[in-house]
């Protein structure tokens, strides 16, 4: 067997564990999983689960990678992964509690599992499945990559057939060592220029500029959401291919549209998440490719929606050609009094979701699994504005989460509707022009 693997932190992993030390410190709590939960009728084989779970940890060396601090992780050879058993003894109200109570369970980072499975048992052919990711190697398409993964590690021995999978070409310590060799070389130096450059007068961390609430109140978190009609989303997908933008470049300019209108600047920076999956190897790697990304656009003169929407799409093209660079670097770099602070918030980040990303979801066949929600409207997010955009078919859902302590309800209801009316309008008249143009 070979030996442990002493590595560096990831930047965006330094960052976090740096706050959540302070946080700690300040008695701030740190949320750093990714829960899903399923309701699973039918026969469930924990050794199978159980074996399935050990073949997952052997595939990514993340699910068994402890952090000795915010710079050192290391990378074990073997872990033992299993199912942890609770039984609520045929109570459905119990089992309820104790999935929530293992959804919210955190993960501690000086062990080396980065992953835990929780079965709650009702009954003979009964069960709940939590599965609780460590976000520190694991974002949301590597959630979909090992959700999926462990669904035929499980399924096809079960029908006595063996699990193929593809080869994990391109590992975790490879992804670690290119990103400290980019940000050492001349690469990272150029990239670094330009965000110096085209942050400068802002900083790294985008800020929300409208009326906040009386400080004192309790932390709290705050969730709208709007659905779009089908006709509406086909009408709006439909403008962006005439447009040649992409729906993110869309929502995220009438997003900086109806915040121009909000707050009165036409110079509006939003962070938004992107995927960083398009090298080849890189669809099946578990670990936190996942970065914020500063778009900064200045709408100054741009006297229609259509002409505000070519510079949003050249400024995420330029943001897009610079986003090796890791936030957590700008900030380190930019805004380093506020680096690594857990109750300095980010203004507004946009992430677009969209259900290829998802996976399939967890298949135990041959029993019959359903997704059990854990509501996410009482979510607090790092920042003040969360806008998450879900595309799938012909649907398209925005909701807003939001730090409901610091944020007005009326500011929410009112952007939401303004953006949703943007997008109403503009699909017929991208000539629309913008209120209180300053030309």
């Amino acid at each position: 067997m070979s030996a442990p693997l002493s590595l560096p932190t990831l930047s965006y992993q330094e960052g976090r564990l740096l706050m959540d030390e302070r946080g700690r410190a300040l008695g701030v709590p740190s949320v750093r999983t990714i829960s899903q939960a399923y309701r699973v009728r039918g026969p469930l084989e924990l050794p199978l689960l159980d074996h399935a779970l050990a073949r997952l940890a052997q595939r990514h060396e993340a699910l068994r990678t402890r952090f000795d601090g915010p710079r050192r992780q290391t990378v074990h050879p073997a872990v033992t992964l299993r199912a942890e058993v609770h039984d609520a003894h045929g109570d459905e109200a119990a089992a309820v509690a104790l999935v929530r109570t293992e959804a919210d369970r955190p993960l501690p980072a000086e062990r080396e599992e980065r992953l835990r499975v929780s079965v709650v048992r009702v009954g003979d052919e009964d069960h709940f499945v939590v599965l609780v990711f460590d976000h520190l190697v694991v974002d949301g398409w590597a959630r979909g990559v090992l959700t999926d993964e462990l669904s035929a590690l499980y399924r096809e021995p079960a029908a006595g057939r063996e699990a193929r999978l593809p080869e994990v070409a391109y590992a975790y310590r490879d992804h670690v060592r290119e990103q400290s060799r980019l940000l050492a070389g001349p690469d990272g130096e150029r990239m670094m220029s330009f965000w110096r450059e085209r942050l400068a007068g802002t900083g790294a961390i985008p800020r929300l500029d409208v009326p906040k609430r009386e400080p004192g109140a309790t932390p709290e978190g705050g969730y709208q959401v709007r659905r779009l009609s089908p006709e509406l989303v086909a009408e709006v997908r439909g403008f962006a291919a005439r447009e040649r933008v992409t729906l993110f470049m869309l929502v995220l300019c009438a997003l900086n549209v109806a915040l121009r209108e909000h707050t009165g600047k036409d110079d509006q920076a939003v962070a938004v998440n992107v995927y960083n999956r398009e090298t080849e190897g890189r669809e099946n790697l578990v670990a936190p490719l996942a970065e914020l990304l500063v778009v900064r656009s200045d709408l100054s003169g741009a006297g229609t929606f259509r002409a505000a929407l070519r510079r949003v799409r050249s400024d995420s093209l330029d943001a897009q050609e610079n986003a090796a660079v890791p936030f957590a670097e700008l900030v380190k770099a930019l805004n380093p009094q506020e680096y690594a602070d857990p109750d300095v918030p980010i203004g507004v980040v946009l992430n677009m979701l969209y259900s290829q990303l998802h996976g399939g979801g967890l298949d135990l066949t041959p029993a019959t699994t359903t997704p059990f929600p854990l509501s996410d409207e009482g979510f607090r997010p790092r920042s003040e504005l969360m806008l998450v955009g879900e595309a799938g078919g012909d649907e398209l859902t925005l909701a807003a989460y939001y730090q409901a302590d610091r944020l007005p309800e009326a500011f929410v209801t009112g952007l939401l509707d303004r953006l949703v009316a943007l997008l109403e309008t503009v699909v017929r008249e991208p000539l629309l022009p913008l209120d209180g143009d300053r030309d």
